[in-house]
C-alpha cells in the first residue's frame, strides 16, 4: 500500500512538473500578405498547393529550422498561428525569377502584413472569358518579362472545382498552343484563342495557363473566375 501511494505522488509530482515546463504562450501572431508582379502590381496567380511557398527562418540561430506554407491560389497568404518572433521572410518556387525577391524582415511581436514584388516568367495581358452554350473561350495575349526563359505552352483550363491548376485530377483543357517556335514579334502580335467545347449545364471555374522552362514545371496563370455554362 505506502508503494502505491508513493508511486502516485511521484506521477503527480512529474505532472506538475511538466505542466510548468509547457507554460508557454500559444502561437496566436499573423503574417498575412501577397505576391504581386513588380510591374503591373497585380497578384501573382499561382496553384495551390506546390505554387509560391512562404518561407520564415527565425531570427538568432545559427541553422534555424525553415518554417514554410503555401500561398493561396491569388498569390496572397495567411498564417495565424505563429509564435512571436523575429522573422527573415521569402517567397520561393513560384512562377517567378528567385533572383527578383528581396527577402523580408519582420517583428511578430505584433500581426504583420507585408507584399513580395517580383518579376513572373510570363505576362498574360487581356485576357477575356466567356461562356456560351456548351462552350467557354478564352482571348488573351502574352508579353515577356525581362526573364530570358524560352515560352513552351498556353492552354485554358476548367473544372467543376475551385482548386484548378494544370494537374487538377478532371482538368478539362484546350488544345495546346505551341509557343517554342514562336518569335518575340509573333508573341506580340498574336491574340491567343482557346476553346473548351462540349460541357454540360452547370458552374466552372477557369483560367487560362503559360509554361516557361523552369524545373518545377511551374505555371503563370490568370485570375480563376466563376461561370455557368447554359
Amino acid at each position: 500500500m505506502k508503494k502505491i501511494l508513493l508511486l502516485s505522488a511521484i506521477v503527480g509530482l512529474s505532472v506538475l512538473y511538466s505542466c510548468k515546463l509547457d507554460n508557454y504562450a500559444l502561437p496566436d501572431k499573423t503574417l498575412e500578405g501577397v505576391v504581386v508582379d513588380k510591374l503591373t502590381g497585380e497578384n501573382i496567380q499561382t496553384r495551390q498547393p506546390n505554387g509560391i511557398k512562404i518561407r520564415l527562418m527565425e531570427a538568432g540561430f545559427t541553422n534555424p529550422q525553415p518554417y514554410d506554407f503555401w500561398a493561396k491560389s491569388d498569390g496572397t497568404f495567411r498564417n495565424t498561428k505563429l509564435f512571436a518572433s523575429k522573422y527573415n521572410v521569402t517567397v520561393m518556387e513560384g512562377a517567378f525569377e528567385d533572383s527578383s525577391v528581396q527577402p523580408i524582415n519582420v517583428d511578430l511581436s505584433q500581426n504583420q502584413t507585408i507584399k513580395f514584388a517580383v518579376e513572373p516568367f510570363v505576362r498574360l495581358k487581356n485576357v477575356n472569358i466567356t461562356v456560351s452554350a456548351g462552350t467557354i473561350t478564352a482571348t488573351y495575349n502574352i508579353s515577356r518579362t525581362t526573364s530570358t526563359r524560352k515560352f513552351v505552352k498556353s492552354m485554358l483550363l476548367c473544372h467543376t472545382s475551385v482548386i484548378l491548376h494544370e494537374a487538377t485530377t478532371g482538368v478539362i483543357k484546350s488544345a495546346e498552343n505551341n509557343l517554342k517556335t514562336m518569335t518575340d514579334s509573333q508573341l506580340n502580335s498574336t491574340t491567343f484563342t482557346d476553346k473548351v467545347t462540349g460541357l454540360g449545364t452547370g458552374t466552372y471555374y477557369a483560367r487560362v495557363a503559360v509554361l516557361a522552362e523552369n524545373s518545377l514545371n511551374r505555371y503563370n496563370y490568370s485570375p480563376i473566375i466563376k461561370l455557368v455554362v447554359p
